[in-house]
């Protein structure tokens, strides 16, 4: 229940069209950016390989087969191996097997809807709405769903999977754990920190064997305290960073070449077709939080919004919005950050309480706002590269988005008497 009285309210929810939870807004993690030494390195061959945390799984919001961490599989049968240590395997297959569960759940709760609101009568054979449920929503099928979901990146990735048993002994962790040494804390509840400190140790003995470092992705501030002290193990936070770190002079030269075209009348058409994607992939791919207070109760209700236009980067500091990530098969993908302009239209519930504490609906309120909002995109170029590049395919990466709306209220308010309701 959202508390009373004038306060501010954080709101966030899934997507443009699904109510959410009240939470606390989110810290800014410190940083773990990657240098010019530290790329040079990479460059030379000092790094053999790479490993992603947990965090990163989850920060692309488990989209294995898309996006960006799809774009690891092209270390596969490279000079680069990918290292998966089996705690974190197992943990992000953990996040898979509740994502799938939650949609389970999404999906029954929205049979139960449609079929009380009487709209499953439309269909000639309703059998097959049960049909669907028993193949989907069946426990076992998000066991081997989230199970076979990772196998397959791990076979698209030719990940190495390092059994931690084989790399680090107990004494080992718990030395470390009483020393209170990186990535265990000085204070605090240290219990969480173990499966981190097992992984890490687990690569740090692997890169120790192979005489080579290893460069970790992750957001995780215990991982960016051990790296700090390890002269094996590298963590940088930004996967974007991390692929483009990895790319040969040709496919770094051909993304700052983008960026220059910009400024010569965007010859290839990006900005075109960067426009007509967003408009036509940004509604399942954009979700938004609210920051408001009112003197009420309330909920979003939903949220819409329409695309005024969008904006690249000027061309002049194109370089440090454009990425690199993979070159592959004559298919050169960079990463790309712009801005689109949008008019968003958010509807919000306002309710009050009675004596049994009740909720009484009070009113319905709406708010406008123009809202830029940054988008991340991978650009996929073919042709021949650099010289004469065409747009092949887009992909938008998930985003969100706050809306920061200050003081807000209700369009018309219901007040409700002993006996009567009055509009005002």
């Amino acid at each position: 229940m959202f508390s009373r009285g004038n306060k501010e309210y954080f709101y966030r929810f899934k997507n443009t069209h699904q109510r959410g939870t009240l939470a606390t807004p989110s810290t800014t993690d410190s940083d773990a950016s990657m240098d010019q030494a530290m790329q040079d390195d990479i460059q030379q061959g000092d790094f053999e390989a790479i490993v992603l945390d947990t965090s990163v799984f989850d920060a692309q919001q488990l989209r294995l087969e898309t996006g960006l961490l799809r774009r690891v599989a092209q270390f596969h049968d490279g000079a680069i191996r990918v290292l998966l240590p089996d705690v974190i395997a197992r943990e992000v297959e953990a996040h898979l097997l509740a994502a799938a569960k939650e949609a389970q759940g999404a999906l029954q709760r929205a049979v139960r809807l449609a079929r009380n609101a009487g709209l499953l009568e439309q269909l000639e054979d309703g059998s097959v709405v049960d049909t669907l449920l028993d193949a989907v929503a069946a426990p076992a099928t998000a066991d081997s769903v989230a199970h076979q979901r990772l196998q397959d990146w791990i076979g698209q990735t030719g990940a190495d999977v390092l059994r931690s048993g084989e790399h680090v002994s107990l004494d080992e962790v718990m030395l470390r754990y009483f020393d209170a040494k990186p990535p265990f804390s000085a204070s605090g509840d240290k219990k969480h920190e173990f499966p981190d400190a097992i992984a890490l140790l687990t690569l740090e003995r692997w890169a120790e064997q192979q005489n080579t470092k290893v460069l970790a992705v992750s957001a995780d501030g215990d991982w960016q305290r051990y790296g700090a002290q390890s002269a094996r193990i590298v963590v940088v936070k930004d996967l974007t960073e991390a692929l483009g770190a990895f790319q040969q002079h040709t496919a770094r030269y051909a993304c700052r070449r983008v960026g220059e075209l910009l400024g010569e009348g965007d010859p290839i058409g990006l900005t075109q077709a960067l426009e007509q994607i967003t408009r036509e992939q940004l509604a399942e791919k954009l979700s938004f939080g609210v920051y408001a207070s009112s003197p009420y109760d309330f909920e979003q209700d939903r949220a819409q919004w329409s695309l005024q236009r969008i904006a690249l980067p000027d061309t002049r500091i194109a370089a440090r919005y454009f990425s690199a990530v993979d070159f592959t098969d004559g298919v050169l993908v960079i990463h790309v950050t712009y801005t689109a302009h949008l008019k968003v239209t958010s509807t919000f519930r306002y309710f009050d309480r009675d004596a049994q504490d009740q909720r009484l609906d009070i009113g319905i309120g709406t708010v406008v706002s123009d809202e830029q909002v940054e988008l991340e995109a991978l650009v996929s170029l073919d042709g021949k590269i650099p010289d004469h590049m065409t747009v092949k395919d887009i992909e938008i990466l998930p985003a969100s988005h706050l809306l920061e709306l200050g003081d807000i209220k209700p369009d018309v308010l219901i007040v409700r008497g002993n006996h009567d309701i009055q509009i005002r």
